[in-house]
């Protein structure tokens, strides 16, 4: 069976992960989301997973969300529940919002739980490992739809997005790359065009001085600790292994 090789990543100039920043991170996201609203989760259907594949169709999705839904799905965290089935399948009776150019994953729009409740009766949420022989770099593009809330001109923009990967279930995997792609997309910060490097590498010990977005979630490990999962940074300030 096939292993992959990981690193820890550092960043030249950066500043070295703390719970004090990691906490002003995940704050900073609580104050953006603004006021609570209704539950509002999108749903995306999974035949396979492929870092690429599933990458892009978050893109492809939120870029695709009109405003309202934009704040909807912002409000509610982004919120997304993951489940296994063939879009192919769905298409007919649960028409999806988006799906993917090979079909491997489909996006339904976000909206209350009971409007979900066929997809999630009828489908097991995805469970399992990440695959050992997962790629360790892969790059994808931002759909020329993904516009800026207050358009802009601005020539397209190079991205490393880099996911530390030690200790994550698929599961947690496909939340934390999702979180950190559709928020980055819903709130402007990428644009159509864009391209984004992913890197996987065992963990985040220090963040580029300047970054875009950084996901801070409890650490799996250490209840009592937060951990820095995913941080997307232009080109020039990205963690270096």
């Amino acid at each position: 069976m096939a292993t992959r090789t990981t690193r820890t990543t550092r960043t030249e100039g950066g500043q070295r992960v703390g719970q004090a920043e990691l906490r002003a991170v995940l704050e900073a996201r609580v104050r953006a989301a603004g006021a609570p609203r209704a539950p509002m989760p999108a749903v995306a259907v999974l035949m396979g997973f492929d870092p690429a594949t599933f990458a892009r169709s978050v893109l492809d999705f939120a870029a695709g969300l009109a405003a309202d839904a934009r704040r909807d799905w912002q409000a509610d965290f982004t919120r997304t529940v993951y489940l296994v089935g063939n879009p192919a399948n769905l298409a007919h009776r649960l028409p999806p919002a988006t799906v993917s150019p090979d079909g491997q994953v489909a996006w339904y729009t976000c909206a209350p739980w009971a409007r979900q409740r066929d997809l999630r009766l009828l489908l097991r949420k995805v469970q399992g490992e990440l695959p050992a022989d997962l790629a360790e770099r892969c790059a994808v593009d931002v759909p020329e739809s993904a516009a800026a809330p207050a358009p802009r001109e601005r020539p397209p923009r190079h991205w490393h997005l880099t996911v530390a990967t030690a200790g994550l279930s698929l599961p947690r995997y496909l939340v934390h790359v999702g979180h950190t792609l559709a928020e980055a997309t819903i709130t402007g910060l990428l644009a159509g065009g864009d391209r984004i490097a992913v890197r996987h590498t065992t963990d985040i010990d220090e963040l580029p001085v300047q970054h875009g977005y950084v996901r801070v979630h409890q650490d799996i490990a250490n209840a009592d600790r937060l951990r820095a999962y995913a941080v997307l940074a232009e080109q020039g300030d990205v963690p270096h292994g």
